[in-house]
């Protein structure tokens, strides 16, 4: 579940850029207290690596796509995205 986490927390971190009225969440490698941020992105990175996406984490990703969001996470269909990003 941990590779899950960390997907869910790239696709936040790409899709809410502090626009719309939400908050810019960024992922850095401090623990910090008021800001934002979110995440320690070499932790994140290493779960990424760790946990490969299931069967389970595509279904629901198509499923949240077809029923819900109309988009889809990219971290799901590229994992391997979150390396050249951060």
């Amino acid at each position: 579940m941990k590779g899950d986490v960390a997907r869910m927390l790239f696709y936040m971190a790409i899709r809410y850029e502090g626009d719309d009225g939400f908050p810019n969440l960024e992922l850095n490698n401090s623990i910090n207290g008021s800001t934002p941020w979110h995440g320690k992105i070499s932790v994140l990175l290493a779960w990424n690596a760790e946990d490969p996406v299931s069967t389970f984490e595509m279904r629901r990703n198509d499923r949240i796509h077809s029923t819900w969001q109309g988009n889809r996470n990219p971290f799901i269909d590229h994992p391997e995205w979150a390396d050249s990003i951060w």
